[in-house]
């Protein structure tokens, strides 16, 4: 043990300087603190005082080895030249020139960016007798807003290329942002002629008002999900439009405008009244406006045939759905083609965040207005593949995304589809208990890596009893603290001991078993699990007989 006393963290009782004394006092503080670059120059350009931290970024052992040096010495001659020249200015205007920001370049070869500030250095008698400034290096700001950009340009693209038309509107429910399918609704060119006018605007009369009705709701905090709106065009036709506004909030979670998303589902619509119209007698009571959820992940499943009791349905769904952050980019989507026709649709979109969840919503717009053609699971591969070709095209940044789409038919028990670099389903068969893994012989690629690619169909019997387990890579990569995954083979094991469990219930002991394994609540990846169920059932609709659903 020591026997010197502790040093004394007691404050110094030595009187502050005053006068000249302090003024030197300070500026020594300042010089030797700051860490922005400080220098003073003579009517040379030669260095008469540098600061630690300026001197450190010359590449100098201390601040005297800087005097009588110039700019030529440290940097390239086409810097240095324009840093003389801006200083021999300053001397002879007296103007300081403030903030100029500047690609500078070593002489070694390496650049940083630059924000330099400098002035006329002055005598007692006012005379200018040097320069003095102050630079800062804002690499890292000037990297970040580069990102910034070109994720904004990447962003721009995406929503341009949604077949949905995308509008955001400040608190006057002024538009600020349009897509471009927005903007050919509205029969404008450009953003710039849509910017800062209301719907009223564009549809006077009762149209308009209740848009701005709607506004006022959802600048109130109410959203507006899934609305279906009808209006007549210009050659008297009606037009159907499935609208959603949300309010669009700030950091601290004031309202600063809405976010508004709409798609036309005329033809939809109007083939739901062919059919409505084809069998009256029996669905009268039922009406069959399918309405796009809030999120891309269904809250309602379909029963088939359509009409019947969920519990006599041919088919049942259960999903699980969890994000690694705010939005994802894993989603999947379950379509009724007919009475005995299901798609189903498990997608891996890559990335997170906004630009993931915007490449979903241009998958899905892409589905959707396929119509018959989406009984071809090739023929929708080959879709979504051509529709994210041109992002890349325009914007150098590689997007794809990973796909399963398959057709179940209820009626001849089989199952179509075809798969585009996704981890393959399972099946479990429901009369001999075997697990069937739906894998190519030899993969194929992702959408949006090879245009245009043939991809395969395949098929396999789905009969009662059966089970399909689909899902994302997020399940059988997920890790622990040994960074080892779960693992494809420990998903096989766990559905193959739970043969008595229903989807809902398979699903919970996945998310456990996988919790469980990891050690940890939270994942890495987004995870998406989609469990589809042949019942068997035959129940078919009769005259004559309601069903509340």
């Amino acid at each position: 043990m020591s026997d010197s006393p502790p040093a004394s963290t007691a404050p110094s009782s030595a009187p502050l300087p005053t006068g000249a004394e302090l003024d030197l006092s300070v500026l020594r503080v300042l010089m030797d603190s700051i860490p922005d670059h400080i220098y003073f120059k003579d009517r040379q350009s030669r260095f008469v005082r540098n600061n630690a931290a300026h001197a450190a970024a010359l590449g100098t052992t201390s601040p005297e080895a800087c005097v009588g040096r110039t700019d030529h010495d440290f940097f390239a001659r086409e810097h240095a030249d324009r840093a003389l020249a801006d200083e021999q200015q300053v001397m002879r205007t007296g103007q300081p020139i403030i903030g100029r920001v500047e690609h500078v370049t070593r002489l070694d070869g390496s650049r940083f960016w630059a924000s330099s500030t400098k002035l006329p250095w002055r005598d007692a008698a006012g005379r200018i007798i040097g320069t003095f400034g102050i630079t800062r290096d804002i690499s890292d700001l000037k990297q970040a807003e580069d990102n910034l950009t070109l994720e904004r340009n990447l962003l721009r693209t995406i929503i341009d290329h949604l077949p949905a038309r995308i509008f955001v509107k400040d608190t006057l429910s002024r538009y600020i942002l349009n897509n471009q399918a927005h903007l050919d609704g509205l029969g404008v060119k450009s953003q710039q002629e849509a910017l800062g006018r209301t719907t009223l605007d564009f549809h006077p009369g009762e149209r308009g008002l209740q848009a701005i009705s709607d506004d006022h709701q959802v600048l109130g905090g109410s959203s507006i999900l899934n609305q279906e709106k009808s209006d007549f065009g210009a050659q008297g036709s009606i037009h159907w439009s499935l609208t959603t506004k949300v309010p669009l909030r700030d950091p601290d979670g004031r309202i600063t405008g809405l976010v508004g998303i709409s798609h036309d589902i005329t033809r939809r619509k109007l083939a739901e009244d062919e059919l409505q119209r084809r069998a009256a007698e029996v669905e009268a009571d039922v009406r069959m406006a399918r309405q796009v959820q809030e999120t891309f992940l269904p809250r309602v499943y379909p029963v088939f045939p359509r009409g019947v009791p969920a519990e006599s349905s041919a088919l049942r769904f259960a999903h699980r759905y969890i994000p690694a952050t705010t939005l994802g980019g894993d989603f999947f989507h379950v379509t009724q083609l007919s009475d005995t026709l299901c798609a189903v649709l498990v997608c891996d979109v890559m990335g997170h965040g906004v630009r993931a969840g915007l490449l979903t919503a241009l998958i899905l717009g892409v589905v959707e207005e396929m119509d018959e053609r989406a009984a071809d699971p090739r023929r929708v591969l080959a879709e979504i593949n051509r529709s994210l070709a041109p992002i890349l095209e325009q914007t150098g940044e590689p997007v794809f995304a990973t796909v399963f789409y398959g057709v179940i038919d209820t009626a001849a028990a089989t199952l179509t589809y075809a798969n585009a670099g996704h981890p393959p389903p399972l099946i479990r068969r429901g009369r001999t208990g075997a697990l069937d893994l739906l894998k190519l012989a030899s993969p194929e690629p992702a959408a949006g890596l090879i245009d245009p690619f043939p991809y395969s169909l395949q098929a396999t019997e789905f009969a009662a009893g059966d089970l399909l387990l689909g899902y994302t890579d997020g399940l059988y990569e997920a890790s622990g603290l040994t960074r080892e995954m779960f693992g494809e083979a420990r998903l096989a094991a766990v559905l193959d001991r739970a043969a008595a469990l229903s989807g809902a219930d398979l699903i919970d002991l996945l998310v456990r078993e996988v919790t469980s394994f990891t050690g940890r609540r939270e994942f890495e990846d987004d995870i998406c699990i989609l469990v589809v169920e042949s019942t068997g059932s035959l129940c078919a609709l009769r005259p004559g007989l309601t069903y509340e659903i």
